[in-house]
């Protein structure tokens, strides 16, 4: 603390104005990029090699690879997500139940299948559904 008879000396202001700047960009930091998405529906990248698509607020993810049709889920922030049942519908043949194997729901792919339905409900009773067309690449 300065004197009366004494003033504040130039570098005293600097190291002021420069405290003040710092603790004004505070409530910023939240907004601050660290490497990895870390918002949600922020990574909308398909993990498992398949195509993704946003259902509502979760992630779904098609593989159709050796014979089977792979339905990956998850939730807004790429958190897996366990459904209590699901179904498939491979153009418009009978839906056929899908399994899960403890990472994935799946059930036997038809590959020259044109349109693909998936439905799903999850634990809380959220239903999602994705009408899947491979001749779509958006």
């Amino acid at each position: 603390m300065a004197r009366k008879d004494q003033s504040l000396k130039p570098w005293h202001w600097l190291l002021a104005a420069l405290a003040g700047l710092g603790l004004s960009t505070l409530p910023f930091l939240r907004y601050v990029h660290m490497g990895s998405p870390a918002g949600a529906h922020a990574d909308h990248a398909a993990r498992h090699g398949g195509r993704l698509q946003m259902v509502g607020n979760h992630h779904l993810e098609l593989l159709r690879q050796r014979g089977r049709a792979m339905i990956y889920v998850s939730d807004a922030f790429r958190q897996p997500v366990e459904p209590a049942s699901g179904w498939i519908t491979h153009d418009e043949a009978p839906r056929q139940p899908l399994r899960w194997d403890g990472q994935r729901m799946w059930a036997e792919d038809i590959p020259q299948a044109l349109q693909l339905t998936i439905e799903l409900i999850l634990q809380d009773g959220t239903r999602l559904r994705w009408r899947f067309d491979p001749s779509d690449q958006s």
